[in-house]
């Protein structure tokens, strides 16, 4: 006779509270003032004469094309490993009514940052982002490029005609794609910080202090992620923000390059309180819940005094606090502040 058949443990699944999904508001907030800002502070075209520009020497224009390539390159590649990553965390156990909401809130995200590329994808009759950094001077070093197969208006490359200025319209075509690829990437890591406060029904204590260690360990694989994702950002930024200075003249380098190095100060600023904004709110919440568990651990002791808060949080890889997420936090963005802080610095001016 065989003996009775072993039940499965069904681990119930995961969780998270549809209000955390709120959390991609703060996002969208600081992509609005960015808007604002961008409309109402910048200059629409600092009006820079193509003159500073050497003559004779085009060549050089490939310089800038080559950087502005890798780093669309490794930003594309990244951000679809982060897409990856979301939906390899969707597809394990999780709540039906919290696999939907994270779906939503990602294609929010990608369609809230790809819309305005989808709506007009490699058209170059209307601005372009470098206008405000000198139209005529990136106008004139994209137009000493050319496009193999490109021998005409009409003729076709990649992702469509070549038009007048083939270059012109690459860049045109590929900052639209990068413009989806960041929305993936985006709306991949918010979503994905958002899951880390996941919940399930815990048969004790300690099963609820494993699951809150684990999320911790899943927020700061995703803390990096973002960080990855700033890095390539200004690394992609910077590539086209910087193409037309192999042409500059010596006379006007220096002048120049410190508009183009406070135009990247102010996009890394940008990326990083738009990181900031879905890590904090995911770090204070989990801090809250670590707190509250740890005050029911001590008061659920009724041998003796309570135990040691710290040293049962310690014990349980739940020690971090407050002060270690922001420093975890401003960790990673201050190097990409700090590469391009002496936009502002005395000993630039």
């Amino acid at each position: 006779m065989t003996g009775p058949a072993k039940k499965k443990t069904v681990t119930p699944p995961r969780k998270v509270d549809l209000r955390c999904f709120a959390i991609v508001l703060m996002p969208v907030l600081i992509f609005a003032t960015h808007k604002i800002i961008g409309t109402h502070l910048m200059p629409r075209d600092l009006n820079v004469p193509a003159g500073i520009l050497v003559q004779g020497q085009d060549w050089l224009e490939a310089a800038g094309r080559y950087r502005f390539l890798a780093a669309t390159w490794l930003f594309g590649a990244l951000s679809v490993l982060a897409a990856a990553m979301l939906f390899v965390t969707l597809s394990r156990p999780v709540a039906l009514t919290t696999r939907i909401a994270a779906l939503l809130a990602f294609f929010f995200v990608l369609t809230l940052s790809a819309l305005p590329s989808l709506r007009s994808f490699g058209d170059v009759s209307g601005g372009q982002v470098y206008d405000r950094l000198g139209k005529a001077v990136f106008d004139d070093v994209l137009s000493r490029g050319t496009l193999r197969g490109c021998t005409g208006p009409a003729d076709t490359w990649l992702l469509g005609t070549c038009g007048e200025a083939p270059v012109i319209t690459m860049f045109a075509s590929v900052v639209d794609l990068v413009n989806i690829f960041a929305g993936l990437a985006l709306g991949a890591i918010i979503v994905g910080m958002i899951l880390c406060l996941n919940s399930r029904d815990c048969k004790d204590i300690e099963e609820e202090a494993a699951l809150l260690a684990e999320n911790l360990r899943h927020m700061r694989q995703q803390l990096y992620l973002s960080g990855l994702v700033l890095s390539f950002g200004m690394l992609y930024a910077a590539s086209w923000i910087y193409w037309p200075l192999p042409l500059v003249t010596d006379a006007e380098r220096s002048a120049y390059s410190a508009v183009l190095l406070s135009a990247a100060l102010y996009t890394g600023t940008y990326f990083s309180l738009l990181m900031l904004s879905f890590y904090l709110p995911v770090a204070f919440i989990l801090d809250n819940r670590v707190k509250n568990l740890a005050n029911r651990a001590g008061n659920a002791d009724m041998a003796g005094e309570p135990p040691d808060t710290q040293s049962w949080r310690s014990e349980r890889g739940l020690k971090e606090g407050v002060a270690d997420y922001l420093r975890a936090g401003f960790a990673l963005t201050s190097p990409i502040l700090a590469a391009f802080a002496g936009g502002i610095s005395p000993l630039a001016l």
